[in-house]
């Protein structure tokens, strides 16, 4: 025998314990599963250490674990109740304990049961400062957060963003849960923005407004339903701007309604591997103001991967903007396609209607560097991507090579125009490419660094030959 190492007598010892053990863990094992089924009833629930919240508000999260009957249905509805508690954003850590009734009358009454819940609520102010990068775009922010303001889950946001593209950028928002529910928010949103749109059009706009959102979620996915009233400007034209742009500028007001859905079925949005999403947007406009439209947009993802890391995807991306009231839309409600989180291989903004700027004709310049970007009513565009290992790097890491292949078109639409003609327009001249390059999947952002090359261009599009930097968090 080795020396340190126990006796048999020990051994013996130490075997028969573990056999007690065993035996009961069986029994009480035993005793729970005769009586986990049994009829019992929560008599009392008790939230313990909570200060900032409401206690009217706690009873009607807790209320609906009253309808268990028995211990098997109180474990498991105690555990719903708790990840309820955690969506609310307001607790910082939640324990639960099922105990005997702890009133004397009560104690030959094995079919009563008092829950206990103690929570440890979240500190109420959050101040946030720093630098966001998305969606071609990268600002500066500060931020602050109130949690929990009046006791019920509300939630009070002020931000202030200074940025690339959107020059400032203002926002207020009070949301509340309704009903207690965090699947259901009612919220007050007020904004105030300046754009900056001069990198693909020779102007710039001013937007200030408020909504009321409801959201819900359903067996069948998301749903934001929301009234909107917004006043826009387009202002300040550059001295070159040209006729459309000009004859744009000035002040409109739109009140809309409007309904957003997303099911999303991904294992993430990033770089999905697994999964199929689908977004659809429509807006209602002509309830006041001088903006009267239907605009509908559908965008649509599938992933599929393999086990040797190998990830395709497939999108597809349309939207149609209908104009009520026999008027041009305006720009600030058209659709723009081209970029490198686009159709890559064209300028950000570099697809569709353009118009030429003023020049002095006495000087030859290329027409794609001198001309404005007007958007378009209708829009289709479809993308292929294969990810796949890069080499020297194990399947699963952040870096992946990558293969595509995008095409999209978009057009005007005049008031009253056939729908067979926006079809066909959209058929008649796709603008195409191809590329390949590399992915990085940063926790925040998907950076992209693509070599592309278009096959096919119409005569106004900007191309964008060769290397590409995109950056964002949605991408075709």
């Amino acid at each position: 025998m080795a020396a340190g190492g126990p006796t048999p007598t020990e051994a013996a010892a130490h075997r028969k314990r573990q056999q007690e053990f065993e035996e009961a863990a069986q029994r009480i094992q035993s005793l729970v599963d005769n009586i986990r089924h049994e009829p019992m009833k929560l008599y009392k629930i008790t939230v313990h250490d909570y200060k900032k919240t409401r206690a009217s508000f706690m009873q009607r999260v807790v209320q609906s674990t009253f309808k268990a009957e028995s211990l098997h249905e109180i474990v498991g509805m105690s555990r719903q109740t708790v990840r309820k508690m955690e969506r609310f954003g307001i607790f910082d850590d939640i324990k639960i304990q099922v105990d005997s009734p702890s009133d004397p009358r009560l104690a030959n009454r094995p079919d009563l049961a008092h829950l206990r819940i103690f929570v440890k609520e979240s500190s109420r102010m959050e101040l946030r400062t720093g630098t966001e990068a998305g969606n071609a775009e990268a600002n500066m922010y500060g931020a602050l957060k109130v949690r929990n303001l009046f006791g019920g889950a509300e939630t009070l946001l002020t931000s202030m963003s200074f940025g690339t593209r959107t020059s400032s950028a203002f926002q207020f928002s009070l949301s509340t849960p309704v009903l207690a529910d965090p699947d259901q928010n009612l919220s007050l949103n007020l904004f105030s923005q300046a754009r900056n749109n001069t990198q693909w059009s020779s102007y710039e706009e001013e937007l200030k407004g408020g909504s009321v959102k409801y959201t819900t979620l359903s067996p069948i996915g998301y749903h934001e339903f929301a009234y909107e009233g917004n006043w826009r400007e387009i202002c300040r034209p550059s001295a070159k701007a040209s006729l459309s742009i000009r004859e744009q500028c000035g002040h409109s007001l739109k009140s809309a309604l409007t309904h957003t859905w997303i099911y999303d079925m991904r294992d993430e949005p990033l770089m999905p591997s697994t999964g199929h999403f689908i977004r659809l947007a429509q807006e209602y406009a002509g309830l006041g103001g001088d903006v009267e439209h239907i605009r509908n947009e559908l965008e649509a993802q599938v992933a599929r991967s393999n086990d040797k890391g190998y990830i395709a995807s497939a999108s597809f991306k349309g939207g149609y903007l209908h104009s009520l009231n026999g008027n041009p839309s305006k720009i600030s409600d058209r659709f723009f396609l081209g970029g490198p989180m686009s159709i890559r291989g064209f300028k950000s903004y570099g697809i569709g209607p353009r118009e030429v700027k003023y020049v002095d004709h006495s000087v030859t310049i290329s027409p794609t560097l001198i001309s404005d970007s007007l958007g378009g009513d209708a829009y289709v565009s479809a993308g292929l991507s294969l990810l796949t290992p890069f080499p020297g790097l194990s399947k699963n890491d952040s870096f992946k090579a990558h293969f595509f292949a995008n095409a999209g078109s978009l057009i005007s639409v005049k008031p009253g125009q056939q729908a067979q003609k926006t079809i066909d327009d959209l058929k008649q001249a796709p603008s195409v490419s191809v590329g390949a390059g590399i992915v990085y999947r940063h926790p925040q952002v998907r950076i992209e660094l693509n070599f592309a090359l278009p096959l096919m261009a119409a005569k106004t599009d900007a191309i964008s030959r060769g290397w590409q930097l995109g950056l964002g968090i949605n991408f075709l």
